[in-house]
């Protein structure tokens, strides 16, 4: 449990449930946006092969009352101060239910799970259809073709099948199915969208999607705006209104506010997320950049253009697995320093998302190096992934000033020193790397600014031509191992 506040017996507090790829965590924020208790429930991540990534479905729920629980212990009496909650999930992660008991019929599937990229030729001839109408892209990530796989394979399925008893929902909605009284069955546009079967201009299931997959609507979630009544969560004699659902990376974009058009926002964490905000559907023109809903309540709809980096964090971890779990994160600072020359590497852990859309590639170094070297070499992938997003942006925004930067892995200062050398933009770091908690917050408040103000770290652009150079050789190589 992280205390960082003193309680005033009188001021609101409002609850924020963050569940991300290794742990659930819970926040409580004051009126000002200062957090009042942090703390977090570990969860384990299952992996078998390449493809294969899950979570325990029963964990994950006993997770989030671990952290309720927590906070229940710290707060004490003054658990009534909160008045309101939220919950932000990982967009593309899912489960299978039975809906008379709530048991559920497979683990949580995850976003980084690509058990069907070999099966996606069969819906070739939909790519466009499915573009057009939920800006996004044929992708094993997503979950359509993985629901359809469950429908096809998960025995599981099949009594609840036939009895009308099958739930299937994004991650947020078997949460909240299991959290909240009556057990609602509704989920938001955000998490909603990363189902590839959701109109992104009607907000909507569409029959043409649900056709293509072979998924019946009645099986799926209804979807309410970010902001509804979703139910209240009855804990202990306390009753509490959960009124924002939404997505990790749909809510980090409004960490400090409504964002500014002349930022980029890059949140790195298990994955990278390259985020430009727009009030309304972006046009992608040529560029494979995807259009993102990020929030909605009665007509007010925004958007993002949205480039997304599957490896991240998650390809330090692997590297660190292949080294015996080294640990890194205190060092990688410094190796970046003193190697100058790191070793090039060709991320395709879990997958190249955009603007590449590599979805099995081979991930290797094309030279030798020693461990520290490939660490680098490894966090300038990231770099790299994260650079190409942004270039794909700023064709068609190009009013872009700087870049505001969050998530774990933006606290290394030579990934954003890096980015700013390649970009040539100036990088703001705040302080506080809770971006999708505050996120949340802001949405429950409404409020246009915060009070709280965190300290900024500001990273300027240098001349690294030994970068620029490597940047070069690693973009040729990324085309001849797997040309468009």
């Amino acid at each position: 449990m992280g205390i960082i506040t003193i309680l005033n017996q009188k001021e609101k507090l409002y609850l924020v449930i963050d569940q991300g790829g290794h742990a659930t965590r819970v926040l409580v924020f004051n009126e000002l946006g200062k957090i009042v208790c942090r703390t977090e429930s570990k969860i384990t991540t299952i992996q078998s092969g390449d493809l294969i990534v899950e979570h325990d479905s029963e964990q994950m729920i006993q997770s989030v009352f671990n952290v309720l629980d927590e906070v229940y212990c710290f707060l004490g009496k003054r658990f009534v101060q909160i008045v309101d909650a939220g919950i932000a999930t990982q967009r593309s992660s899912f489960v299978c239910w039975n809906k008379k008991t709530g048991q559920a019929l497979t683990p949580v599937i995850s976003w980084q799970d690509r058990r069907t990229v070999n099966d996606l030729g069969v819906y070739d001839y939909a790519k466009e259809i499915i573009h057009e109408k939920t800006g996004l892209y044929l992708n094993p990530h997503y979950g359509a073709t993985k629901i359809s796989w469950c429908l096809n394979n998960e025995k599981s399925l099949t009594k609840c099948k036939q009895d009308n008893d099958l739930y299937i929902g994004p991650l947020a909605s078997f949460i909240l199915f299991h959290l909240l009284a009556g057990r609602p069955f509704k989920i938001d546009p955000a998490n909603a969208s990363r189902t590839l079967l959701m109109n992104n201009k009607t907000l909507a299931w569409d029959d043409e999607l649900l056709n293509i997959f072979n998924i019946s609507s009645g099986f799926l979630p209804e979807i309410v705006d970010t902001k509804s009544e979703f139910g209240v969560l009855n804990y202990k004699n306390y009753t509490i209104p959960l009124s924002v659902c939404t997505g990790d990376q749909s809510a980090a974009i409004f960490f400090r506010g409504v964002p500014d058009r002349k930022s980029v926002f890059v949140n790195v964490g298990t994955g990278a997320f390259v985020q430009q905000y727009c009030e309304q559907v972006p046009l992608l023109g040529e560029e494979k950049l995807l259009a993102s809903i990020v929030y909605s309540h009665r007509e007010e709809k925004a958007y993002v253009l949205e480039g997304t980096v599957n490896g991240a964090a998650r390809a330090l971890d692997w590297l660190a697995e292949e080294f015996g779990g080294v640990s890194y994160t205190s060092d990688l600072d410094d190796w970046s320093a003193s190697i100058e020359q790191p070793p090039i590497f060709i991320n395709g852990i879990s997958g190249v998302g955009s603007p590449f859309w590599f979805s099995n590639i081979e991930s290797r170094f094309l030279s030798d190096s020693s461990m520290e070297g490939k660490f680098v070499g490894v966090l300038e992938s990231i770099v790299f992934l994260i650079y190409s997003n942004l270039l794909a942006i700023r064709k068609l925004w190009n009013k872009v000033e700087y870049i505001q930067i969050s998530g774990g892995l933006s606290q290394s200062n030579a990934i954003c020193q890096k980015l700013s050398d390649l970009s040539g933009l100036i990088i703001i770091r705040d302080s506080d790397v809770e971006a999708t908690a505050l996120g949340v917050y802001f949405l429950l408040m409404g409020i246009s600014d915060f009070s709280h103000k965190p300290d900024k770290k500001s990273f300027f652009p240098s001349k690294n031509k030994l970068l620029v150079k490597r940047y070069g050789a690693w973009h040729a190589a990324m085309f001849s191992a797997y040309p468009r």
